[in-house]
């Protein structure tokens, strides 16, 4: 069987480019043709017994305001040429007319058209999803699209505005309306689930907490159960079959993590609940619990305090601790997560917005701030061992005895009743000892760097994870 590959071919812009959840239609791409030429060819001229190309245009490959119908057509011959049995291009209903399918049709070769009907529902889909299309656009393009020759994969979107999200039981009963309805036209369906693209208006839903992306599970809830009361089957992982057509579902179709356009950056300065629970923070929490994975192969997590220089990567705590441990076989099983202000925050996202742009100035604490940066904390904490303490064998906490953050994590591990997975590395006796030895009263965040410290951390570690790699 041969392979089926797909080619990202951005160009010009989508000439719609208004819908409430797109990104990609928003921007212009600054290709030329012949740029975009010598990628396609590279690319399918890599792989043998190529059997389907999908093409991704970020718009339609069939609106000559966007794409030449000489260069789709020329895309489509070149497959030919190749022996590929199946292209698959992406168009919006309202291009999909006689004159522009004639202008690309080529015999010999499968070419399938995938269209966004996104929801059966003529109310959703032009006052909430903001789309210029309406599903008797989508029925006359899919009747075109049989009555020429050509192919007809489906795209339909869950989750697309507040609206569906506030409303469960109406996105389901839609969800199952529009299988039925896509099933009667099309060779195969794609189920979508919805996340944030940079500059939508989602985006600034989810920073408002007015919508939320949904998960994995309950995406796939949510098919499995529409498919299971139309009377379908699963047939694969994330593969169902309903009247004879495959229904897929994708529930990351892209390399998704919150990105926060440039223009609402800001530095995040202060102290209190409102620069705890800042928007900002709040979509990257959420992200990190429930969509974020570990790194495979980590098997221990070194739980750190943030520093004031950003990235924590330059400041003097960190460079001081990396340089302790990084250089011992056992260091590659470690897993850095820091634990402050914005809340957990794995190493392989430290150096990204927020996490650069904020500022705890801790001599402004009161008494009921540090409580509620406790509470805060520890309830962030939770929600990350909740999700993820079964991919850890142990977290080790280096923090000074006297931190807020500290006694956020004991806390955190103590109510979900772990506390067997947590090390605090540095005891009470450790923390009078480097005081005697730098002669301070109180010396805060700076313990961690000094030298009695980071042989601490560097012999608990050793003992823990030198006795594991013996068993």
């Amino acid at each position: 069987m041969g392979k089926t590959i797909s080619v990202v071919l951005e160009y010009g812009k989508c000439s719609w480019g208004a819908c409430y959840f797109c990104g990609w239609g928003k921007r212009k791409a600054e290709t030329t043709l012949d740029q975009l030429r010598r990628k396609y060819l590279r690319i399918i001229d890599k792989y043998r017994n190529i059997d389907v190309v999908k093409l991704f245009s970020s718009g339609s490959m069939v609106d000559p305001r966007q794409f030449p119908l000489e260069f789709t057509r020329w895309l489509i011959e070149e497959a030919k040429k190749r022996g590929i049995k199946e292209i698959v291009i992406e168009a919006k209903a309202d291009d999909v007319t006689i004159e522009n399918l004639d202008a690309i049709y080529i015999d010999g070769i499968k070419i399938t058209i995938a269209l966004g009907l996104e929801v059966a529902d003529d109310i959703i889909l032009l006052r909430y999803y903001r789309k210029n299309t309406g599903v008797k656009d989508y029925i006359r393009a899919a009747k075109l699209l049989r009555s020429r020759g050509f192919g007809l994969r489906s795209y339909l979107l869950v989750n697309g505005h507040p609206i569906m999200y506030h409303n469960k039981d109406v996105q389901e009963e839609l969800l199952e309306r529009t299988i039925h309805l896509s099933a009667q036209y099309s060779d195969s369906i794609v189920v979508i689930n919805t996340y944030p693209h940079r500059d939508t208006r989602l985006l600034l839903d989810w920073l408002d907490g007015r919508w939320k992306p949904l998960d994995e599970g309950q995406f796939k809830d949510m098919v499995e159960g529409v498919i299971h009361r139309l009377g379908g089957r699963k047939i694969g992982e994330w593969k169902y079959e309903y009247n004879g057509v495959v229904v897929e579902a994708d529930h990351s179709n892209f390399a998704f993590v919150p990105k926060i356009p440039r223009r609402l950056r800001q530095k995040i300065k202060g102290v209190g609940k409102d620069i705890l629970l800042h928007p900002h923070f709040e979509v990257w929490q959420d992200f990190f619990t429930r969509f974020y994975r570990p790194p495979p192969g980590k098997e221990y997590a070194l739980l750190l305090p943030c520093s004031y220089r950003k990235p924590y990567k330059k400041s003097k705590t960190h460079r001081a601790i990396f340089s302790a441990i990084s250089g011992y076989p056992w260091f590659r099983r470690i897993h850095v997560i820091v634990v402050s202000t914005p809340g957990v925050i794995p190493w392989e996202y430290h150096d990204r917005y927020p996490f650069t742009h904020y500022d705890w100035p801790e001599w402004l604490e009161t008494e009921e701030v540090k409580k509620d940066y406790i509470d805060i904390t520890k309830n962030r904490v939770k929600a990350y061992l909740k999700a993820h303490a079964d991919k850890y064998k142990l977290f080790f906490a280096f923090f000074h005895s006297e931190s807020e953050t500290l006694e956020a994590i004991k806390q955190a591990f103590k109510e979900l009743g772990i506390e067997d997975k947590l090390v605090i590395v540095l005891d009470r006796e450790d923390y009078e000892r480097i005081k005697a030895d730098m002669g301070k009263e109180k010396i805060g965040s700076s313990v961690v760097r000094h030298p009695l410290a980071l042989e601490k951390l560097r012999s608990v570690l050793k003992q823990y994870l030198e006795a594991s790699d013996k068993e």
